[in-house]
């Protein structure tokens, strides 16, 4: 039953990668190839035609459910992009902002007849769950990713495929339902403040993210720490925090003389109620299936298998939710619990566990082994990557267990017992030493590049392919090892041939732009718009590149407001310079302030940057680029001519045929060489 258990997962979930990603004649020979794989080695490994026939079976069924729910659901929403109409839903999510503002997830009909959930962004209306939302006129559209985040594979993946802008009328409905979850709403908004109150802002909010996943909550510069340093999962809802929650209450449950089945009922109703109060993320739900299959075993005298719930708990998320196959979170709680329950065990089987220093090694030897796992997952979400984990894991994680459960005690107790210190001391020592890893430079790495990511993926399925076939720890050892070693190698050949390209690259969303100049791991940054997003593009495109020293920073317009944003955005970034265009003074650590009127220069050994009257001229060797406004009717003799922010309505300028303007079409790169340049998305 186990065996088959997995093998139905595994087809399920391949089935809908399948058609995921694959819709040609070529796909349908590779995919006909591996199949004769599987069967092939499954024969080698005592597999019957029944389980041919079922995994068989099982991966049309994932394709086919993918493929009706992408046909059924997907497309006759998406058909409605960019037209206008109406809107009528329930509230089914909501996340409350600063100045009145607030996200609605809602769920209804587009114009009154294809049914679907969209997501309104706007004024709060203080609507609650179950709440009826009327919106008369307003225009829908598919979520667009761009640089800075994949917004269309994450509204995919939760359901979501229609955002609605140019609102003109909201009505609200106000019904009264969904009282239980409007009441744990309330209780976490409460329970939230009330952890900051009794403690301080960053233990309140470190305990409210990992309690409730109200992330929100921290600082910016505390999430990078805590991600650089390896434990950034700690803040995602999931297997620990299911875990503490489910033995606190087991506990308390046995010393009260419960019966096994009362208890293992109140269980679910509290894990239930825990996920619902955490917005029902795809990590925590994943976490109370297997803890439920878990005391489910013990229940019925039966032995319970991390592979097998893990297995079934994959599959009964995707076959509710069948695009949670490209969700981040269900994909590395996959992974990491793989690693920690599954793969782990199999590697540190005969290890000893006795001695203080023997349980040290193991612990460190599991931890490095789940990093291991959950690694190619990192490569394709995340900028970059932790070298020190599997350390921070053994040293950090148990301190955050221990502020967790005392959170859990507070938040139990409705908040009425001063007994946060502990916490506030745990807290703040992982805080302090996450920094203190984050600010240098040798304990992590950027991921480079997604073809990184899908050789990791690819080198990730051969170490797999590699157990099914011989079975050995000897072999799973060396086949990761090599793995390891081949993304290494090609890794440091790509970050080397990026660091030695001389690359002029223009972000920001919209009309928006910032330029970052980038030439053997330095970089200067010349914002030209001022728009306040544009920081948040820099940021990553720096992460990304693994660049974090900046020569200078030139602000250009809107001096206060975009320098405030770039504070933020750069915690870990040193400056060198701040060329700024209003002549105010700023204090900006390590950093020489120059007011500048008009224009300004930056001149290198390798190039040279003049901006004047709203033009920017970098130029290197005989190659040159030119940014200027897309209202300037000035011709320009560069290779590159790009214009930034909006023509006027009534102006007698016409757009220049051989120029480049930003109208949504920014975030790409330029490289410059002696024999000429090329530019590419990003």
């Amino acid at each position: 039953m186990k065996r088959k258990m997995i093998g139905a997962a595994s087809a399920y979930l391949s089935g809908s990668f399948f058609a995921l990603f694959f819709h040609d004649l070529r796909a349908w020979l590779i995919a006909a190839l591996m199949c004769g794989a599987v069967l092939f080695f499954g024969k080698k490994r005592g597999w019957k035609i029944t389980d041919d026939v079922l995994v068989a079976v099982v991966f049309l069924i994932g394709a086919a459910v993918f493929s009706g729910y992408t046909y059924l659901c997907y497309k006759p929403l998406t058909a409605c992009d960019g037209q206008s109409g109406s809107f009528v839903g329930t509230v089914t999510e909501i996340t409350r902002y600063e100045n009145d503002r607030a996200g609605y997830v809602l769920k209804g009909k587009v114009n009154g007849t294809v049914k679907g959930k969209v997501t309104y962004f706007g004024m709060d209306v203080s609507a609650e769950y179950g709440d009826i939302i009327s919106i008369d006129n307003c225009t829908f559209s598919v979520p667009k990713s761009d640089y800075a985040f994949d917004s269309e594979s994450y509204y995919k993946s939760e359901g979501i495929f229609l955002t609605l802008s140019n609102v003109k009328a909201v009505s609200v409905t106000h019904t009264h339902s969904h009282i239980i979850r409007n009441k744990a709403a309330q209780f976490r908004e409460r329970m939230t403040q009330r952890l900051k109150d009794c403690s301080d802002d960053t233990t309140g909010g470190f305990l409210a993210a990992m309690l409730f996943g109200e992330k929100r909550q921290l600082d910016s510069d505390v999430k990078t720490a805590l991600y650089r340093s390896g434990i950034g999962h700690i803040l995602a809802v999931s297997g620990i925090h299911v875990s503490i929650i489910a033995v606190l209450l087991m506990s308390v449950l046995k010393r009260l003389h419960i019966s096994r089945f009362a208890a293992y009922g109140i269980l679910n109703a509290f894990l239930i109620l825990f996920v619902v109060m955490a917005n029902s993320p795809f990590s925590a739900i994943r976490a109370t299936i297997m803890m439920d299959f878990f005391y489910a075993a013990g229940l019925f005298r039966r032995q319970n298998d991390s592979l097998n719930s893990l297995a079934a708990s994959a599959l009964i998320i995707a076959i509710f939710q069948p695009y949670a196959i490209m969700n981040a979170g269900y994909l590395l709680s996959l992974s990491g619990t793989f690693g920690i329950a599954v793969f782990a065990p199999f590697m540190t089987k005969n290890m000893k566990y006795d001695t203080f220093g023997e349980i040290l090694a193991k612990d460190f030897v599991s931890a490095l082994l789940t990093a291991i796992s959950v690694l190619p997952m990192c490569v394709l979400f995340f900028d970059e990557t932790s070298l020190i984990s599997p350390i921070s894991n053994v040293l950090l994680v148990p301190l955050c267990t221990a502020a967790m459960v005392n959170g859990v005690v507070f938040v139990l107790t409705g908040g009425s017992l001063p007994i946060l210190f502990p916490a506030k001391m745990f807290i703040h020592t992982v805080v302090y030493v996450s920094r203190k890893i984050a600010v240098s430079g040798l304990f992590h790495i950027p991921c480079g590049s997604k073809h990184s990511a899908e050789l990791l993926i690819f080198l990730g399925f051969a170490c797999l392919g590699l157990y099914f076939i011989a079975h050995s720890r000897r072999a799973v050892a060396v086949g990761v090892a090599v793995g390891l070693a081949v993304f290494a190698v090609t890794s440091a050949a790509e970050s080397r041939k990026r660091f030695d390209e001389f690359t002029v690259a223009v972000l920001g969303r919209g009309t928006s732009a910032a330029v970052v100049v980038t030439y053997k791991g330095a970089a200067d940054i010349i914002d030209l718009s001022g728009s306040t997003l544009s920081p948040r593009y820099v940021m990553r495109y720096l992460t990304v590149n693994g660049i974090r020293n900046v020569g200078n920073i030139a602000l250009t317009r809107n001096v206060p407001a975009v320098y405030e944003a770039y504070s933020e955005e750069l915690d870990y970034i040193t400056a060198d310079n701040l060329i700024v265009s209003d002549g105010k003074d700023y204090t900006v650590s390590n950093a020489e302030i120059f007011p500048k009127h008009g224009g300004f220069s930056i001149d290198r050994d390798a190039y040279a940057i003049d901006f004047a009257d709203g033009t920017l001229n970098v130029r290197r060797g005989e190659t040159a680029i030119t940014l200027q406004p897309a209202s300037s009717d000035a011709e320009v003799q560069t290779d590159w001519d790009i214009r930034y922010g909006n023509i006027p309505e009534k102006s007698d300028i016409q757009p220049k045929s051989d120029a480049v303007y930003l109208d949504g079409n920014n975030n790409f790169e330029i490289v410059l060489s002696e024999n000429g340049s090329f530019g590419r998305r990003l």
